[in-house]
């Protein structure tokens, strides 16, 4: 908890904090109300090719963010992307009171807020060590993670109700505002607080070899950052293949209908709220390459018993200890890689990561699919726990983390930008 008050102590974090909880929960509005107004308008195809159009430009977004973070004020660039953002989502309910809203339309306009998007999600990742003191940086992280985890948990359900009740043009509208929110947070940000630091002493400052590499390719100057981007990937894959299985699960295995799945995903998102906060506390006396081996594994035996649960009660707590132990990885990489790599490039390194993500949740999703139509659920409950498993090894194993000795969970000086 102290480093939890530390981090919120400063103005600047408290602040961009505060931004982030407000459109993270713009966001899960966006997802319910958007799909409505799709499904009114269309049909689930093109929902499906909505929400691709979410995503899938996020992976030449990030390079392209972290470029322009690491050359530009990132103060002007958040203000902007959240302002454009929200005239966007604004445009939806305006085409709809003036019956001109086409599908193609939501295409364009969600393909646009994702590259958009890019931006703000960067600076989530890069700026944070501007903001905060070494010491509370794993406590800022849990503190962002737990914003999109409370707005899995409470939006989708508020903004049912919303949409419900006033209608899903009224709800975009709100999230709009949210973005608008947001963009005066950022302009209200100082500058020195988002000024970029000199080196730590000590420290080495990136190569020339390293900072000319363009997208992804600067990755490879960081070996240990490389393979933390390529865990993180492999999280978000079995992710994808997890969210496919559990409708099925609850329908085939557990023979509960919709509700049964509405508390099987609240005990999920709840499991993973508390270990964001609990995490650190639990593993933070553990060296790197143990404490990210042990988020990615401890859940995997919890799992793995979904293959035995005898009801909707035992599967449900299952999957929220198994959520508890896994939603800490998130927290434990990026500090890493945030302490790993010189501030003068960590923007374009974010960015490089988040091409590598964006790609893990849909080929995940897309494989869990066929997998399903293989195996059925129970084997695909076996096999998700053994490849956390394996995945598991590979921070254990890997010389560059394997290599990093650490004092209370920091990586020491000497060590950094190396």
């Amino acid at each position: 908890m102290q480093g939890y008050r530390r981090a919120l102590r400063r103005k600047a974090f408290r602040r961009f904090w505060l931004g982030m909880m407000i459109s993270r929960a713009g966001d899960a509005f966006t997802v319910v109300a958007l799909s409505w107004v799709v499904l009114d308008i269309a049909g689930p195809a093109q929902l499906g090719l909505v929400l691709m159009c979410f995503g899938l430009p996020r992976i030449v977004g990030g390079p392209v963010a972290g470029w322009l973070l690491d050359r530009s004020r990132p103060r002007p660039l958040l203000a902007a992307d959240n302002a454009a953002r929200g005239l966007l989502i604004a445009a939806v309910p305006v085409l709809l009171w003036q019956h001109r809203l086409a599908v193609a339309d939501l295409y364009g306009i969600a393909a646009a807020s994702a590259l958009l998007s890019s931006v703000t999600e960067v600076a989530e990742a890069a700026l944070v060590p501007r903001m905060v003191d070494d010491d509370g940086l794993d406590a800022a992280n849990s503190l962002l993670s737990a914003n999109w985890e409370l707005a899995t948990i409470a939006g989708p359900a508020a903004a049912g109700l919303l949409v419900a009740t006033v209608g899903a043009p009224f709800a975009l509208l709100l999230d709009a505002v949210s973005f608008a929110a947001m963009s005066a947070i950022c302009l209200s940000l100082s500058s020195p607080s988002l000024s970029r630091s000199g080196p730590p002493a000590g420290a080495d400052t990136a190569p020339a070899a390293v900072r000319d590499r363009p997208g992804p390719g600067i990755l490879l100057g960081y070996p240990a950052v490389l393979l933390l981007s390529a865990c993180g990937f492999g999280m978000l894959f079995l992710d994808g293949v997890a969210t496919v299985l559990y409708p099925v699960y609850c329908r085939t295995f557990l023979h509960a209908g919709p509700a049964g799945y509405g508390v099987l995903m609240s005990a999920a998102g709840a499991g993973a709220l508390l270990g964001m906060v609990a995490g650190p506390g639990l593993f933070g006396g553990l060296p790197p390459a143990a404490r990210i081996g042990a988020a990615i594994g401890a859940g995997a035996p919890l799992f793995g018993l979904l293959r035995l649960a005898p009801g909707l009660a035992a599967a449900a707590l299952l999957l929220g200890l198994a959520t508890f132990a896994w939603s800490p990885y998130f927290v434990f990489e990026r500090t890493l890689a945030q302490r790993l790599v010189p501030d003068e490039v960590r923007s374009r390194v974010a960015g490089a990561r988040m091409t590598i993500s964006s790609l893990g949740f849909p080929l995940g999703s897309a494989i869990g699919g066929a997998l399903l139509g293989g195996i059925g659920a129970p084997g695909v409950v076996v096999a998700i726990a053994c490849s956390y498993l394996a995945l598991a090894l590979l921070p254990l194993l890997a010389p560059a983390l394997r290599s990093l000795a650490v004092v209370a969970g920091r990586v020491p000086e000497h060590r950094r930008g190396t």
